[in-house]
């Protein structure tokens, strides 16, 4: 009776083994929301966002070949990524830099990101944003801009990292219409609790993983977050601005995923 029970346990150990490990950190899955966005311009009626976040590359490898693939797929309008481009001890930014420019291609002018902590923490920083901008990223710093549709536009405001503090929120939205459709951009939901009075319609987040390893009363160790851990993955509202996290693409510090498949956010706007 013992020897089957540890049998049992043995078995059981190398499957979740090899599902966390080799399965679910592998399985890209498709999210598709819809969001409502007031004020939205005809035009924008029905436009798909691609939303990809913490895709944390080290080389142009079969993960990024499964992201192409996917986005040729959706064939979005726009392509959102909120940080994380690389781990910060990637090595071969030469080809992350031929991934970043497949992944622009198909994209001209629509496909826009902002920098998150581990582009921050690398010793080669300034070459990752060179490159990512050579690549045909338009990577936004603090600031914001048209995004244009058919004679139309919305805000796009990007921020630099809120876990590392580069965030700037009056500096980016200064002088912005009040009326006018925005969707803002950042690596961290700890951006959210200074968005009040901003009359943000939608604010599009990574960096938590979704918890990455999800096991009751474990989970919150995995949230690399310094406050408002309840935002770990997928939408919220608050008044009028809805907030999603991705759960990301890439591993970071361990190199399993439990209850929290990698994804990409198809996202509409009605």
């Amino acid at each position: 009776m013992i020897i089957k029970v540890i049998s049992a346990v043995l078995i059981f150990i190398i499957i979740l083994g090899v599902w966390i490990y080799f399965v679910e950190p592998n399985t890209i899955r498709i999210e598709n929301i819809s969001i409502e966005i007031k004020n939205l311009p005809s035009s924008f009626k029905g436009a798909r966002i691609a939303h990809l976040s913490d895709i944390h590359s080290r080389s142009f490898g079969e993960k990024e070949k499964e992201i192409l693939e996917k986005l040729n797929q959706l064939k979005p309008d726009f392509v959102f990524i909120t940080g994380d481009f690389v781990e910060w001890t990637t090595k071969d930014l030469n080809s992350c830099r031929d991934f970043w420019k497949e992944l622009s291609k198909n994209y001209p002018q629509r496909i826009f990101g902002v920098l998150g902590n581990h582009e921050h923490r690398h010793l080669k920083f300034k070459t990752i944003k060179k490159l990512l901008e050579e690549s045909g990223i338009e990577i936004l710093e603090n600031e914001s801009i048209k995004i244009e549709k058919d004679g139309e536009f919305i805000y796009l405001i990007g921020l630099d990292d809120p876990h590392g503090k580069y965030d700037d929120i009056e500096k980016a939205t200064t002088g912005l219409e009040d009326e006018t459709s925005k969707i803002l951009i950042a690596h961290s939901p700890e951006i959210f609790r200074k968005l009040k009075g901003k009359n943000i319609d939608l604010v599009l987040v990574g960096h938590t993983h979704g918890g990455q390893i999800n096991v009751p009363f474990i989970t919150d160790l995995f949230i690399p977050l310094k406050y408002d851990k309840k935002y770990k993955r997928g939408l919220f509202k608050e008044d009028s601005t809805y907030l999603y996290i991705n759960r990301g693409i890439g591993l970071t510090f361990i190199p399993f995923r439990f209850n929290s498949f990698p994804e990409i956010a198809n996202i509409t706007l009605k």
